[in-house]
């Protein structure tokens, strides 16, 4: 028998109150919608602060064209709550007793301040809470101000980027922001699962700071070694390719850079193999004193580079695939986004807005053979389920005209 009846997502049945904003949050409810949660985002008015975040949509900004907002909040629903005022109180408690698991990002004075605590909400109904803070609910870092910087700078290895001599360096971007929501992402689902499987609701304390001293960069290694062999990473003396025994690092080639590894053993063959020198196969490059040598590396610069610089990435990543090197090609956001093979694989997708037309969207990360992984809708304009959600909790046309009057909601 055969049914054209849509497969079940992962996360079917399962609700999800968002009471997040910026990034980390978002992106933890963001992995669990895509999964098929429904997620009904609360915003305040004016709209989460990810609105105002570029990248924007042909360079022209306003809230529904941020591609930030776009990525982080895929498949939710958008309702506008003043959680300061006691129409859009009573909405939120309305709403509490209808969801699996409430997500929050408040700083703790703030949540204390407007009773938002996880203790006050589950006060109001008996579900799972996980709340997202800096450094946690005690201590005397839990009100302190974090960003990405911070989190990189107290969290032990930001001393050790950079070259020696110069200031210390952190990663671009938001990684150690997006690695958090994953992370709360995995809380979320152990919480909800143990409602499924023992009946139980609890709280899930998720401190930005903590998850990035278990994170998947140089800090845990670096704490593990600290802990096991009283060793402090440092800057390393040298910086750039060519450096140490073989050839590691980037390189410059006819259009761009590759990264490769080869070290002694056979991976150095293979390299030799790959650029068709074969005075690199004399048994002297086994021998690790010769290459640490100044002699050693010179030898190697005088083969590689012009060999580098006659070739373009393509090519060069050809003749590391023949001969079984460890090469890769860098490639920009542009070479990504063409590539065949990534495009097959899914990884990037279209989703369609309904005042912005198709837009562009990182695809599946994982691919789940039955209860497939999709974008169903684009990120919600600001208040764009407000009513259908109002209607749905029992709110009448009067009771949500009068809410609407006074600013409770939008």
């Amino acid at each position: 028998m055969t049914t054209d009846a849509a497969p079940p997502a992962a996360l079917d049945g399962i609700t999800v109150l968002d009471l997040t904003a910026h990034i980390s949050g978002p992106y933890a409810t963001k992995l669990l919608a895509d999964l098929g949660a429904r997620v009904i985002k609360v915003e305040p008015p004016g709209g989460d602060p990810a609105r105002t975040f570029g990248p924007w949509l042909n360079d022209e900004p306003g809230p529904e064209r941020s591609g930030t907002h776009q990525f982080l909040n895929t498949n939710k629903e958008s309702i506008v709550l003043d959680l300061k005022s006691d129409g859009g109180r009573e909405v939120l408690e309305r709403l509490l007793p209808s969801v699996d698991i409430a997500v929050t990002s408040y700083p703790p004075a703030v949540a204390e301040r407007l009773n938002l605590t996880p203790d006050a909400l589950g006060e109001v109904a008996d579900v799972n809470v996980l709340s997202l803070t800096n450094f946690g609910w005690e201590g005397p870092y839990r009100d302190y101000a974090l960003s990405e910087t911070v989190l990189f700078a107290m969290g032990g290895e930001m001393f050790s980027h950079g070259a020696v001599g110069r200031e210390p360096l952190k990663m671009g971007g938001t990684a150690s922001l997006i690695q958090c929501g994953a992370m709360a992402a995995i809380g979320a689902l152990g919480a909800v699962c143990t409602t499924e499987v023992h009946g139980i609701t609890q709280r899930v304390d998720v401190s930005l700071f903590d998850v990035q001293l278990n994170s998947v960069d140089r800090r845990s290694s670096a704490i593990m070694a600290y802990r096991f062999s009283g060793r402090i990473n440092a800057k390393p003396e040298v910086a750039g390719p060519s450096t140490g025994a073989g050839v590691v690092g980037v390189f410059p080639c006819a259009d761009g850079y590759v990264e490769m590894t080869a070290s002694a053993g056979p991976y150095w063959h293979r390299f030799a193999e790959m650029i068709d020198h074969p005075e690199f196969k004399d048994p002297k490059w086994n021998d690790p004193e010769w290459m640490n040598s100044d002699a050693a590396r010179e030898e190697i610069d005088v083969a590689l580079y012009p060999w580098l610089t006659e070739r373009t990435r393509a090519e060069i990543w050809e003749a590391a695939r023949n001969a079984h090197a460890i090469l890769a090609p860098l490639f920009t956001a542009a070479d990504l986004y063409e590539d065949p093979v990534f495009r097959e694989r899914g990884l990037w997708t279209e989703v369609e807005h309904e005042t912005l037309g198709s837009l562009p969207m990182l695809g599946r990360p994982y691919i789940l053979s039955e209860t497939p992984w999709a974008i169903r809708r684009a990120a919600p304009c600001l208040g764009e389920h407000t009513t259908a959600i109002l209607e749905e909790t029992g709110y009448d046309e009067d009771a949500i005209a009068e809410l609407r009057r006074t600013g409770a909601v939008a």
